[in-house]
């Protein structure tokens, strides 16, 4: 009888392996991905919304690109590599980071903690031998760089209540990515302005040469990450 039961246990902890090795075999493309939403693309980059429930996991997705990820949640999450060693993360509201990864990578996110996961990730579709453009000034005296490297300057822009920033030019394509729930107006280079109410998450696509003042129309802090393509 305890052979038997040996037998048994023996042959579902096998099974079961059988079962996470099948998982990354039959890893997809990130697109395909279903937590993992595209939400916009273009030549230069392509925009996730990735949200993982708490206590939920990903497929098994393989990534092909660099990427820059701007956190909006707080959460606990583990990385799950095909093949490596697991690794935890405390995931923090408002974080950008910027990975550059072996291509291509295969792994799966696992939401080990009690709130869900909610991150914005932007692959950056170029090659990694882009020219290296020559140093810009900064955005504005409100713009905080947080990343600058061969591919990417990154920076946050915050404003509290009634605060504007200054008129500034950005000199290379990118994208902004709204950190809060806001309402701010944006008055162009030819003095227009409209009004505008993103949501947290909410992201635009801006051209190089845009040129704009924010004003934070909101009785909350207004908080961008703005991305910038060096290529």
């Amino acid at each position: 009888m305890l052979k038997r039961l040996f037998l048994i246990a023996a042959a579902t902890s096998f099974l079961l392996s059988l079962g996470i090795s099948g998982n990354a075999q039959d890893s997809v493309p990130i697109e395909k991905e279903p937590m993992h939403r595209l939400k916009f693309e273009n030549e230069f980059v392509r925009l996730f919304d990735v949200l993982v429930p708490a206590g939920q996991t990903t497929k098994y997705h393989v990534h092909l690109y660099d990427g820059i990820s701007v956190r909006v949640s707080n959460a606990q999450i583990v990385d799950e590599p095909a093949v490596g060693a697991k690794k935890i993360f405390d995931i923090r509201f408002g974080e950008a980071t910027f990975g550059a990864r072996p291509v291509p990578e295969t792994h799966r996110v696992i939401n080990s903690g009690k709130t869900d996961f909610r991150n914005i990730y932007i692959e950056l579709l170029s090659g990694k031998n882009a020219p290296v453009r020559a140093p810009y000034p900064v955005l504005s005296n409100g713009h905080v760089i947080l990343i600058n490297n061969d591919r990417v300057r990154v920076n946050r822009l915050v404003l509290k209540p009634g605060e504007s920033s200054k008129m500034h030019t950005h000199p290379m394509h990118g994208l902004g990515i709204i950190v809060y729930d806001s309402k701010i107006e944006l008055t162009g280079s030819d003095g227009k302005k409209r009004t505008l109410e993103p949501k947290a998450g909410d992201h635009v696509w801006q051209n190089a040469g845009t040129t704009h003042i924010i004003k934070n129309l909101s009785s909350s802090v207004f908080e961008a990450i703005d991305i910038e393509l060096k290529q």
